[in-house]
């Protein structure tokens, strides 16, 4: 059975992209999954009617590009969060270098979607969103059951501090991951830091910084 019509069908999106032919897409993806979708080609108008829209005509889930003309996917991701912080926002990007990935954590995204992407893995990925959405209401770390999946639970308390803005423990992460790559790349090059930087696509001054910033 689908898993967007099996678990939430009547879950309203809102996308936003200035490429209307991944707008395109994704609605028509979407809507034949059963979600209701609203498309807008700009952060600006997106963002003024998220602000006129009352709790009740808020989306489930917003789904939005990185780079636009205006407001950006960023500041509109802050802008969301300030007015409706348990809102899920999924970011798309076809910059997925470690910076991008993770200042999309740190602005509080649930996940991010890089282009191009598995039609599949964002479907998936949105009914996980949407999920999140639904139980947002419960705001306390759930007991532990001795019967059933005890960690599911565990798993909707975790996503929805994630996407509160909770993300220390991610941005933690990403700077371990990072630091783990740079030593990598020092060692498979010899220690040789221009070497280094070309291999991980990253310019020499770069590199420099992130030495400095990762110790």
């Amino acid at each position: 059975m689908n898993l967007a019509l099996q678990n939430h069908p009547s879950s309203a999106i809102w996308i936003i992209d200035d490429d209307q032919s991944m707008r395109w897409v994704l609605e028509k993806t979407l809507t034949n999954n059963g979600y209701r979708v609203t498309a807008f080609e700009s952060g600006s108008v997106a963002l003024a009617s998220f602000k006129r829209a009352t709790r009740e005509q808020r989306p489930d889930l917003v789904i939005t590009d990185v780079r636009m003309p205006g407001i950006n996917g960023f500041e509109l991701m802050r802008q969301i969060k300030n007015i409706s912080p348990p809102t899920p926002i999924i970011v798309m990007t076809a910059y997925t270098d470690l910076d991008t990935t993770q200042q999309t954590f740190e602005e509080g995204a649930f996940e991010y979607l890089p282009k191009p992407f598995d039609i599949d893995d964002a479907l998936a990925l949105v009914a996980r969103a949407c999920l999140l959405s639904i139980d947002s209401g419960e705001t306390s770390a759930p007991a532990v059951t001795e019967s059933g999946d005890w960690q599911a639970p565990l798993r909707r308390w975790a996503q929805q501090q994630l996407a509160g803005g909770e993300t220390a423990i991610l941005k933690n992460a990403a700077k371990t991951f990072e630091k783990t790559l740079l030593d990598c790349a020092l060692e498979a090059t010899g220690g040789r830091k221009q070497d280094a930087a070309r291999l991980l696509g990253w310019g020499r001054n770069t590199l420099t910084r992130k030495l400095k910033e990762l110790g």
